[in-house]
């Protein structure tokens, strides 16, 4: 466990610095989104929040309310469940019950600390001053946004390093936190006795978290334990099993309860929603196909150039027995665990998912072993106080402040460059506007229902309690597929679409490099999978260029999405003979009409009229169940 040091220091002056220090990281942004935008709370989380992770977000809420099978369509009881990354949002969804929309930010700002904790706590393992470990805790917090500022992710490998750590929730802003503890708890039993209860305990504790939220974490810690106990006794089996059999059992039976309710909603997932997250078989063709595009990448020039570079330095400075080699020694073996984790859970894993994240956390490792072998070289060669000593506290002072506000500068040019982009603004305004006008209609109704092809208002909806969702993502329901179809030729079939506009809704699209319609993401997430691993029931039924582009896609590229033709006709066969049922009207519907052309629907025209029109946005309102809507002339 966590040593005794660590905890007696843990609010000494240096981390209650380091919480003044996260704070002013954190409040930037904030800040700054707070002068642009005037937004509505869970529009403003939304938007905040990097990438698509706020796709995330609903899980948060199942959680909240122990909810994971819920339709949101009032006809549709009894599915199967959604699966959850449970750890990874355990504790979002407990502030989420006290502080709503609000726990988003929250916590932001204490995972934030918690990072920058970690890695001083791990500096300060290294022989660090407290002022240095600070700053080089910040530097790793910023190094993403260094990289993106100067434009290094066009150098190869350093494009892997955006995700290292960032805010995009839940991974990797909670997730990677368990991994870094996981590492500092490494680290901390150097010169430690190993075999003790409460550091067996808490191993269950970070395996059972890891495993929960990112398996990838959980081979490769788990697999780095293994070694890191071989090379502790010196490859001494007996030392290692006997009389230590208790130790094992108490990490497994601590890991065995942490993950049983993870385990209880995953028994009982939906398996179409399964095949969405992209989770194949793998059989025994699949696994070679894996494992020989793994060794081809290992093989490659630049790896293996890290790679010798990485053992050359960790055997010198073993060797010579540099101050910290042990604990270098100890950041190889979990580089090691990282490169031989992927082959060892393809061979021995039924199914898999996204085998990249393998690929990033080697790359992670990698950097992490490059920084402390370097930082070492100095320490020894230019004696070893040089760093600590040369550098005097003010110009550390001034090192931490520059970081801070370089940070924040890139946050303020960041929201005003969206700020300055006017579809970005008027999306934002717009949705910011409606979630207003909705919690309105709310109270005045409280099974008001939404018709939308916006992700972040489905995700907004889902998060402030509407329950009647009519076309929703397929990434956040646990629907069947053929539930979400007859959705979507509902949708369409109401707005007197055709089936020809149905099919293109869903073409396939060539972006970059890889295949990707919008559209088809939304609604089946990775159902159509398409590389040299896999396609959709394993179809070879695409044009000859398509065909060429799939055959050459990396296995890796699990997010190119291609639609094969025999799908796109039973589509459109099953769009023809659809019996159009009793389609209740949905009260309220939000329709960018750059996107989606509505034609001057009739049945628009005579039972809605428009209550909102932004820059290509249209909010309808039903006319009979809204007193205050008047029809559109």
């Amino acid at each position: 466990m966590l040593s005794k040091e660590l905890r007696n220091n843990f609010f000494n002056k240096s981390t209650i610095f380091i919480f003044f220090a996260a704070f002013f990281l954190f409040a930037g942004k904030w800040i700054f989104s707070y002068y642009f935008f005037d937004d509505e709370i869970g529009i403003r989380v939304i938007f905040e929040n990097p990438s698509d992770g706020f796709f995330y977000f609903p899980y948060v809420k199942y959680l909240s309310s122990l909810d994971f099978n819920i339709s949101f369509d009032p006809e549709i009881n009894n599915l199967k469940n959604i699966s959850v990354p449970l750890y990874g949002v355990l504790f979002h969804s407990i502030f989420f019950k006290i502080f709503g929309n609000y726990s988003f930010i929250i916590l932001e700002f204490f995972f934030i600390s918690v990072f920058l904790i970690i890695f001083y706590f791990i500096f300060q393992k290294f022989n660090f001053s407290k002022l240095m470990s600070i700053n080089l805790a910040i530097f790793l917090f910023i190094i993403p946004i260094l990289i993106d500022f100067f434009e290094l992710s066009r150098i190869s490998y350093l494009s892997n390093f955006s995700d290292f750590y960032n805010l995009r929730f839940q991974r990797p802003l909670v997730v990677a936190l368990f991994f870094f503890i996981f590492i500092l708890f490494l680290i901390n039993l150097n010169n430690k006795e190993i075999y003790t209860y409460k550091n067996f305990i808490f191993l269950g504790f970070i395996l059972a978290f890891s495993f929960t939220s990112h398996y990838y974490y959980f081979v490769i810690e788990t697999l780095s334990i293994f070694l890191f106990i071989i090379y502790k006794y010196k490859f001494k089996i007996n030392s290692i099993f006997y009389g230590k059999i208790k130790y094992y059992l108490a990490s497994i039976f601590t890991f065995l309860i942490l993950s049983f309710p993870f385990l209880l909603v995953l028994h009982g997932v939906e398996p179409d929603y399964s095949e969405r997250l992209c989770i194949i078989d793998l059989s025994l063709s699949r696994k070679t196909i894996l494992l020989n595009h793994l060794l081809k990448g290992l093989m490659k020039v630049q790896f293996l150039s890290i790679f010798f570079l990485i053992s050359l330095l960790t055997y010198f400075i073993s060797k010579k027995k540099m101050m910290n080699y042990q604990l270098n020694n100890i950041l190889y073996i979990i580089f090691l665990s990282s490169i031989l984790s992927p082959f060892i859970f393809i061979l021995a894993s039924p199914q898999t998912c996204l085998v990249y994240h393998f690929n990033n956390a080697i790359f992670h490792v990698a950097f992490l072993c490059l920084l402390f072998l370097f930082l070492s070289l100095v320490k020894n060669y230019f004696n070893s106080n040089f760093i600590n000593e040369k550098l005097s506290k003010s110009t550390l002072f001034i090192l931490i402040f520059s970081s801070i506000i370089f940070y924040n500068i890139k946050s303020f040019n960041d929201l005003k460059h969206n700020y300055e982009n006017e579809n970005y603004r008027n999306h934002r305004n717009y949705l910011s506007l409606l979630a207003k006008d909705l919690k309105k209609l709310k109270i005045e109704d409280k099974n008001l229902s939404l018709l939308t092809l916006d992700p972040r208002l489905m995700v907004w909806s889902l998060m402030n309690d509407i329950k009647d969702i009519r076309l929703i993502s397929g990434q956040i329901v646990p629907k069947t597929h053929n539930m979400i179809e007859d959705d979507l030729i509902s949708t369409f079939k109401f707005f007197n679409k055709t089936e020809d506009d149905f099919i293109n809704f869903f073409e396939n699209k060539k972006l970059d490099w890889r295949y990707l319609n919008q559209n088809t993401q939304l609604f089946f997430w990775m159902r159509y999978s398409a590389n040299s691993l896999k396609t959709h029931k394993d179809s070879r039924n695409f044009d000859d260029e398509t065909l060429k582009f799939i055959i050459n896609t990396s296995p890796l590229h699990a997010q190119s999405l291609v639609i094969p033709i025999n799908e796109f006709e039973r589509l459109k066969l099953k769009f023809i003979n659809f019996k159009k049922q009793n389609y209740k009207r949905p009260n309220i519907i939000s329709i960018n009409v750059n996107n989606f052309s509505l034609n001057q629907s009739e049945i628009l025209n005579k039972n809605y009229c428009i209550v909102n029109q932004f820059e290509g946005y249209i909010t309808y309102k039903l006319i009979n169940n809204m007193n205050s809507c008047k029809k559109n002339e």
